[in-house]
């Protein structure tokens, strides 16, 4: 009986700590630099929000906004997942958000694979009958024609030019099913150029690319940095060791946070700053990036 109390009392400890940790948001700062970054003025900052999940932080999100404000940012990043499946976009915390953020800076939004659930619901066809679904697709439209009408730039397997058209940001869109539970299916870099064609070896190309397994392919695609999230850090957080499961439910992901670096490109990974169903987050508080390109 003693145990049993013990191990009760740790369970509720570790709600509470995660109930706790939910309330705070961290800003991780990544200085990248790169020679085909010739740029004439001052660098290049960005904060990145990814995996938001149609989150407040405070009334009116004012702490996240406040948060970001602090940073000083040229512009600003959505790494997907804004919003959630399932739930209504329009009107939510992400849209209000974003009419905040819009009146200090350029926003540059890519999307994730609650997105692109509702893309994929877009193209089907739903009976009549069903106004969940109805609802929803309405929903998401006025979501995106506010947003275009705030002048947020929607990067759906798009791409944009900036700082003299030396920095290309590309937002690239796959389907649902390379988000699926379990192995993920292959990736090649035939489909990614399907997608959003092939890179400009002149240009520093920054890839939006949600879902961070695909490291490796996106390199082989050209990208210069990539910008990931998705995993949620691996929701539990072990000192040392990382990030435990994946949403996919994959134990131990190895892209779970942080700045991976391979053949001299990099790919930051954000652990998100919210949470969608039940999922707890453990020594792993929302996460809010700032990333400063410099010229090498």
């Amino acid at each position: 009986m003693k145990y049993i109390l013990i191990i009760l009392i740790l369970i509720f400890l570790l709600i509470l700590w995660s109930l706790i940790e939910h309330r705070f948001i961290v800003t991780k700062d990544y200085l990248i630099k790169s020679n085909k970054l010739e740029i004439d003025s001052q660098n290049i900052s960005f904060v990145v929000i990814s995996d938001l999940h149609n989150r407040s932080f405070s009334k009116k999100n004012i702490k996240l906004i406040q948060k970001i404000l602090e940073q000083k940012p040229d512009f600003i990043i959505i790494a997907g997942d804004l919003i959630t499946k399932r739930r209504p976009c329009y009107p939510g915390n992400a849209y209000n958000l974003l009419v905040e953020l819009k009146k200090h800076y350029p926003i540059y939004y890519a999307y994730g694979n609650h997105e692109e659930y509702y893309e994929d619901l877009i193209r089907k066809k739903t009976d009549h009958s069903d106004k969940e679904l109805i609802a929803l697709k309405e929903s998401w439209k006025s979501y995106k024609d506010m947003l275009l009408k705030l002048g947020v730039h929607i990067l759906d397997n798009d791409s944009l030019l900036l700082y003299n058209n030396r920095v290309r940001i590309t937002g690239l869109s796959i389907p649902g099913d390379f988000y699926v539970k379990g192995k993920p299916p292959e990736l090649k870099k035939e489909e990614i150029i399907s997608y959003i064609g092939r890179p400009n070896n002149k240009e520093y190309q920054i890839l939006i690319a949600h879902n961070p397994v695909y490291f490796k392919e996106y390199i082989e695609w050209g990208a210069d940095l990539i910008l990931s999230g998705h995993l949620h850090g691996g929701l539990i957080r072990i000192p040392f060791i990382g990030g435990v499961i994946s949403p996919q439910v994959r134990l131990f992901p190895k892209y779970d946070g942080g700045l991976y670096r391979e053949k001299q490109k990099n790919m930051i990974v954000s652990r998100g700053a919210g949470n969608h169903s039940f999922m707890p987050r453990f020594l792993n508080p929302p996460e809010l990036l700032k990333i400063t390109l410099k010229a090498e």
